[in-house]
């Protein structure tokens, strides 16, 4: 061992002071990150007014694992199929199930020629993985051998035509698969799929999960007797009508990650919607007619004045997109809806029920960058907050959100294909049925690819993703309240109104009290008085045997 020197004392001193100035400078709550990332868009794609703005330091959050003890994101390990997966999404198997989690990911493409023609096949696998830890202790998702690659059958068959995009066309085969759990506790795969059509080329498709993977019913056990019949047994197409003179527009011709949902206060538990963007929403109505937009939706919105925050000399910008969103991220170009939306109630589990005041919709959305100059490309990812009942309005938006671990300027980009609640960690030993709505100290894994390359998952609390928004034009008093961001007259009409809710409670408590106490008196009155009546019966009946 080398004899330690003054000048490595020296040179031990400098490097640890210079590591505590780094870490005083840093502001109190790490999570935030001190400097924008060198890799964002923004910066290329700047226009001189807003330039500014689009680089701000302060306009990112940091995700961390809660498991793995250096905060950073974690990897699906599945080795043992023989396959190399990316891209997945997730789905929870109640307990009692063989397995954790059904995962269905994309394998690389094969090149393919049908009749004459080269075309590029996308495949998807699906494995069953468990919840275990690498050597080092840090928690991973691992699969076993079983493996199938899904919906091989080309159902729609090759052709198909983009005429706005025609170097799509060589694409073929199922894409950007999402799973998702519904309020009644069906399994829904929904997916991407070529479509033959005269302006549609790539189109959506529904599918019961059960139905895809004939696996997924054994691996259930006993549970699956108790959830509901498969009513949806092969591929359905989804397709909305464009508007009149748009049939042509990119948009309409190459649907892509449309984010399921439900809302928990629809008298309908079988009502399936869709978020095709940020601010348009979606009815699905049968298999032969196309999805109805919400006609009580809020489609327009607008961020909240002065934007942004720490910036209030600057005028506001809004989007000709007319939303939050596009707003927020001061960009007119197109953002893809990116995870299935879950429900939120704004409180920790058992402090509250759930009602329209205090319960949001959430759905994670990425607009894709690709720099001029650099041969990769960059998602930015934020979440949306919508109220969890007509008029579905958007109240807010979030910071640029990374993973820890995510790695910039190497074109390790993530992709994040899915968004559920952990519910088996939970501990209750009587699970929801809802497995898509949850509570603010319920964990969330989000699952994602790397690069195209390979697959990871972060699991954080579902507090992290409503923290740290900007909010929207005409947000909810009760969320703008619970935000910290209210008006004081707001907060004072929810105190209030909490207060009021509070008394009538109490009143009810105390009448309940009064009228049993009442009942209790009543009943010991009746009481004594029968008794009464049977003394006085039996000394009536004893008189006569004295006289005798």
């Amino acid at each position: 061992m080398r004899p330690f020197t003054p000048k490595r004392l020296v040179l031990a001193l400098a490097i640890v002071t210079a590591i505590i100035i780094l870490l005083i400078s840093l502001p109190p709550d790490s999570r935030y990150l001190p400097i924008p990332n060198p890799f964002s868009a923004d910066i290329f794609r700047a226009d001189p007014s807003i330039e500014r703005i689009r680089v701000r330091p302060d306009d990112f959050r940091v995700l961390m694992s809660t498991r793995n003890n250096l905060g950073f994101y974690n990897t699906i390990n599945a080795d043992d199929t023989g396959e190399k997966i990316m891209n997945p999404t997730l789905l929870e198997l109640p307990k009692g199930s063989k397995h954790d989690f059904l995962v269905i990911a994309r394998a690389p493409h094969v090149d393919k020629v049908i009749n004459g023609r080269k075309y590029r096949l996308a495949r998807q696998i699906a494995t069953f993985v468990d919840l275990s830890s690498t050597k080092f202790g840090r928690p991973e998702l691992k699969a076993g051998e079983w493996h199938s690659f899904i919906l091989e059958e080309d159902f729609t068959g090759p052709q198909h035509h983009c005429k706005r995009q025609p170097d799509m066309d060589k694409y073929i085969g199922p894409e950007d698969m999402k799973l998702f759990w519904t309020r009644l506790g069906a399994p829904i795969l929904i997916f991407v799929h070529q479509v033959d059509d005269e302006n549609l080329c790539q189109g959506m498709f529904l599918i019961d999960a059960r139905a895809a993977i004939p696996e997924l019913v054994g691996a259930l056990g006993s549970y699956a007797k108790k959830m509901p019949p498969i009513n949806i047994t092969e591929p359905i197409l989804l397709h909305r009508e464009p508007p009149n003179g748009e049939e042509e527009h990119p948009r309409y011709q190459r649907e892509k990650n449309w984010a399921p949902t439900q809302s928990i206060f629809s008298a309908d538990e079988e009502e399936l919607l869709f978020m095709v963007e940020p601010g348009q929403l979606f009815r699905f109505r049968s298999e032969d007619k196309p999805v109805a937009l919400v006609t009580e939706a809020e489609t327009e919105s607008a961020v909240q004045e002065p934007f942004p925050p720490s910036m209030p000399e600057i005028e506001t910008w809004h989007s000709d997109a007319n939303t939050c969103m596009h707003d927020v991220m001061l960009d007119n170009q197109h953002v893809h809806q990116s995870t299935p939306m879950l429900s939120v109630t704004l409180c920790n589990r058992g402090e509250c029920e759930p009602s329209k005041n205090n319960t949001v919709m959430i759905g994670m959305v990425q607009q894709r960058y690709d720099p001029p100059g650099y041969s990769w490309t960059w998602y930015d990812h934020r979440i949306a907050v919508y109220s969890a009942a007509a008029p579905f309005n958007m109240m807010s938006v979030s910071k640029k959100l990374t993973y820890h671990g995510e790695a910039d300027g190497k074109g390790h980009y993530t992709w994040t294909g899915s968004m559920i609640y952990y519910v088996n960690g939970r501990g209750d030993d009587d699970l929801p049925q809802n497995r898509s709505h949850g509570y603010l100290d319920d964990e969330i894994w989000l699952s994602f690819g790397i690069g195209d390359s390979a697959p990871g998952w972060l699991d954080i609390k579902a507090k992290e993703l409503v923290t740290d928004h900007y909010m929207c034009q005409g947000a909810q008093k009760g969320y703008l309240a619970w935000a910290g961001q209210g008006k004081p007259e707001d907060k004072a009409e929810g105190k209030e109104s909490a207060e009021k809710a509070e008394d009538k409670t109490e009143e009810k408590t105390e009448t309940k009290t009064e009228e049993k106490a009442e009942e209790k008196t009543e009943g010991s009155e009746k009481k004594k008085e029968e008794e009464d009546k049977k003394e006085g019966d039996k000394k009536k009946e004893e008189e006569p045997k004295k006289e005798s």
